[in-house]
């Protein structure tokens, strides 16, 4: 066919059919057509048949007048026909794990129910807006959650506008106001942290009477010593090392010579050689006859079961002081106090590392170099703290020196 253009799969320019239709209302024609089929195609699960496929073509106004612009505006593909390409890119650029996989699948959820089959076009100032308010009312989020899907709004679009599927627009001008309360962080001052890492475990079935922050008494039984005694383990060692829960569990007999171990974290991917105190060396000692899956050192539990432990340890030890968080959800204050030991979690062993170590004095550069933090932004609440510290432990100096 001299008229049409195979590799374009588009009519040549400056042709006619025997309709006095041209070329140009014709391609326009064929995009609006292709657009429909691509929608169609993103919402399949499995291959449609040859009629399910002639139906949704003819679907796009087969009447329609072809010297009518309006019909005949091509139609562009869905935003979320190019979600799939994005997630997939950037995956495998910027190395995600599991868990921020996730994080974007539960994103691409609310894409879904806002965007449709709407293109890029729909986030202009309102559709952004719009994007914000379901993440607050219909998804009832608190703000700090809200602020987190936006900014992933953000990354794509900003993808899509490099790849040339979107026009810049307001996208770059748009800044939404987020009520956010900065979280207390939650770490285990140095008497805590010795008190768990000697306190021993009573035997399953045992009653232990216990205090709330109130004072009032009330007894607990102890269910799965073995693992309330692991979860201790690693958690402490998690303290006295500075490694995250998942490189904790994933640190091998190979990673260790010596007084030194090197850690390729899986948050950031970075060689760190961290050097072996006397309480991490106790702990390994611990389980050095014993011989765990795929060389690991220490027992492993899972982060959720291990986080349930930790709960119920410290609940034991009597971590209780109260802690009141401050948080905003639809623009509604939220005000909610626990007793420490319900908010502890494996990272907090990480924390306490990093609080005591630089309480003790140690310069945060050299402590950054354990903790495989890349600027002093992340370092900052920890360095606060440190700071809050070490105001108290003088007051507590002078307090001594005047009697």
């Amino acid at each position: 066919m001299k008229s049409w253009d195979e590799k374009a799969q588009r009519v040549k320019p400056h042709q006619t059919n025997a309709k006095k239709q041209t070329s140009a209302q014709i391609n326009k024609y064929l995009n609006g057509v292709e657009g429909v089929v691509l929608d169609f195609e993103n919402t399949c699960k499995t291959r449609p048949s040859q009629e399910k496929l002639k139906e949704v073509i003819l679907s796009y106004n087969p009447d329609a007048d072809p010297d009518d612009e309006a019909l005949n505006e091509p139609r562009r593909p869905s935003v979320m026909h190019y979600f799939e390409e994005f997630t997939r890119d950037e995956a495998l650029s910027n190395q995600w794990t599991h868990g921020t996989k996730q994080i974007w699948d539960a994103f691409k959820k609310h894409l879904e129910a806002v965007v449709k089959q709407q293109s890029f076009d729909y986030f202009n100032d309102d559709g952004i807006k719009t994007f914000i308010r379901h993440l607050r009312v219909n998804a009832n989020m608190q703000e700090n959650s809200v602020q987190k899907h936006y900014l992933n709004l953000r990354w794509f679009l900003n993808w899509a506008i490099r790849h040339g599927y979107a026009a810049e627009k307001e996208i770059g001008k748009i800044q939404p106001k987020f009520k956010l309360v900065e979280k207390p962080i939650i770490f285990q001052t140095k008497e805590e942290l010795l008190k768990l890492y000697n306190y021993e475990i009573p035997a399953n079935g045992t009653k232990v009477k216990l205090h709330n922050y109130a004072g009032e008494e009330y007894e607990k039984v102890v269910h799965d010593a073995g693992p309330l005694a692991k979860s201790r383990d690693m958690f402490c060692f998690c303290a006295f090392t500075s490694l995250r829960y998942s490189d904790m569990a994933n640190l091998k007999r190979t990673d260790i010579a010596g007084d030194t171990m090197y850690i390729t974290t899986q948050k950031t991917h970075d060689r760190l050689p961290i050097n072996l105190n006397s309480f991490a060396k106790e702990i390994l000692a611990k389980y050095e006859d014993q011989r765990f899956p795929n060389g690991a050192v220490l027992p492993v539990i899972s982060n959720q079961k291990m986080n349930d432990y930790l709960k119920a340890l410290c609940e034991f030890c009597e971590f209780n002081t109260p802690i009141t968080r401050v948080t905003y959800r639809g623009g509604k204050r939220e005000e909610s106090t626990k007793p420490k030991y319900e908010l502890i979690g494996t990272h907090a062993g990480r924390r306490t590392f990093i609080c005591f170590a630089l309480s003790s004095g140690i310069p945060p550069q050299v402590v950054m170099k354990w903790t495989g933090h890349s600027d002093y932004k992340a370092m900052k609440p920890y360095i606060d703290i440190a700071e809050k510290v070490k105001a108290e432990q003088m007051a507590i100096f002078e307090k001594n020196l005047k009697g």
